[in-house]
């Protein structure tokens, strides 16, 4: 009798729980999770700094397969020369900051553009772009920062080491990298200064030269269709 007692109790016993696997699943987490608190590890060696990744996006009228997103910049910048390929080199507002970077050096911005389109597949992003005159080797094509990050509803998951773009598509995730420091930029505000109008100056001048370039170059185009005619006209009357 008693084991035919005991058969039934362990029989209702899984009937209970079937039951209320939910229940039983949640306590079976909790239970879990203090065991873990109480058996949490005593020593950690460190990893490296995962805070950066890239994408495919479109800026523009240009493809850029390999925009980099550092979750250290405090600004998306693009380079002098990237401005002038998106024709907006002549458009830049004066810059009210300036950039600090990783090794504690710091510069003055060029200026910046407000509001303009980034393209994630068929999402369309409005982004303020800081321009800065870069040395060639260093001439990234785009850096996005935390400003980027934040309109996309970027969460950045560092254990597993991956980065999803919730407003732009949750089903998407990007992998995270190691970060340097070459392009770990900070921003601090700062009054405009003679060195940011310097800089407002040096735009100026180069979009100045690059019209002039321009012009130089129609009229040599010009010269020489004009003589080209006179020699066919020549050849015509000989």
């Amino acid at each position: 009798m008693d084991s035919m007692s005991e058969a039934f109790d362990q029989m209702q016993m899984v009937k209970d729980v079937l039951a209320n696997s939910d229940k039983v699943s949640e306590v079976l987490q909790e239970s879990t999770h203090q065991f873990n608190l109480l058996t949490s590890p005593t020593f950690l060696p460190k990893v490296k700094d995962q805070g950066k990744f890239t994408l495919p996006c479109t800026l523009g009228h240009l493809e850029i397969d390999n925009a980099l997103v550092d979750s250290g910049a405090s600004i998306n910048l693009i380079s002098l020369s990237m401005a002038e390929k998106l024709g907006i080199a002549g458009a830049l507002q004066r810059p009210t900051t300036s950039i600090m970077f990783g090794d504690a050096t710091s510069k003055s911005p060029l200026g910046v553009f407000k509001n303009y389109h980034l393209k994630i597949g068929e999402c369309i992003i409005q982004t303020d772009l800081t321009v800065m005159e870069m040395e060639e080797e260093k001439d990234l094509p785009l850096l996005l920062g935390t400003p980027f990050l934040s309109t996309v509803g970027a969460s950045i998951d560092f254990h597993k080491q991956e980065v999803i773009l919730h407003k732009v598509n949750s089903l998407v995730s990007y992998r995270l990298q190691p970060r340097g420091s070459d392009f770990c930029a900070t921003i601090d505000s700062t009054n405009l200064s003679s060195k940011s109008h310097g800089a407002t100056k040096v735009v100026k001048e180069r979009v100045d030269k690059n019209q002039e370039l321009g012009r130089i170059r129609m009229r040599e185009d010009q010269g020489l269709r004009s003589h080209v005619l006179r020699g066919l006209e020549l050849r015509n009357h000989v």
